[in-house]
């Protein structure tokens, strides 16, 4: 059954909620395992989002994309963090730069200032889900704050990951998706940048024993 233009705007504002909501878990957590399955649902949430809305508009383009989220971001890269954590002896976060509250302070703020920045932006589009362009830009920043903050490889990694997704509901909220050619080339990028991670991750820890960048600064001339 093909979902409406009233259903799909709606469940797109739900999954918009949903993805903030996420992001801001992600802020709080110093699990880096529990960060990065938090990230596979932030994922699912978008590829849900862009999937169905893409058979209400009859996009077969975003549909596409929403699949290739669902297979790319919500479970290949996920499993492969998984898979580099378990070589990893470090699991948590023990010092990042922002202390816990602090960091789930600011993700929340983070959030008001989205809704107030840009709250009521017309669209310009058939959908009327007014959720969507805040929650892509609260995740862009919160992104930004889990990087910054950050002290351990795979934690920045995942704040970069979360960036992404705020980017690509950006593109979604605004335009209903990128052309199939695009997404295909950002999803392949996307999984050499990860296949990167892994080889670098797997060095670190041959080299120093830890994925702590605090442990990169002894490399230095």
């Amino acid at each position: 059954m093909i979902p409406d233009l009233v259903s799909a705007a709606h469940l797109l504002d739900a999954s918009s909620a949903g993805i903030v909501l996420v992001g801001v878990l992600i802020a709080d957590t110093r699990s880096i395992g529990r960060a990065i399955w938090l990230l596979a649902v932030q994922s699912l949430l978008l590829a849900l989002a862009a999937f169905v809305v893409g058979l209400s508009t009859g996009s077969a383009d975003l549909v596409a994309g929403g699949l290739l989220t669902l297979g790319v971001k919500g479970i290949a890269v996920p499993l492969i963090l998984g898979r580099i954590l378990r070589r990893s002896p470090v699991r948590v976060e023990r010092h990042p730069y922002l202390p816990a509250r602090g960091s789930l302070v600011a993700a929340i703020l983070i959030v008001f200032v989205a809704v107030a920045a840009v709250d009521g932006a017309a669209l310009g589009g058939r959908l009327d889900a007014p959720r969507a362009l805040p929650a892509a830009v609260a995740e862009i920043l919160t992104g930004l704050l889990v990087a910054m903050t950050r002290r351990k490889a795979l934690s920045i990694v995942v704040g970069l990951l979360v960036f992404e997704n705020g980017l690509a509901l950006t593109a979604f909220s605004l335009t209903y998706g990128m052309p199939l050619v695009i997404e295909l080339g950002v999803a392949f990028d996307l999984l050499v940048a990860i296949v990167v991670v892994w080889v670098y991750a797997r060095r670190m820890l041959a080299t120093v024993g830890s994925l702590s960048t605090d442990e990169l600064r002894s490399l230095r001339g």
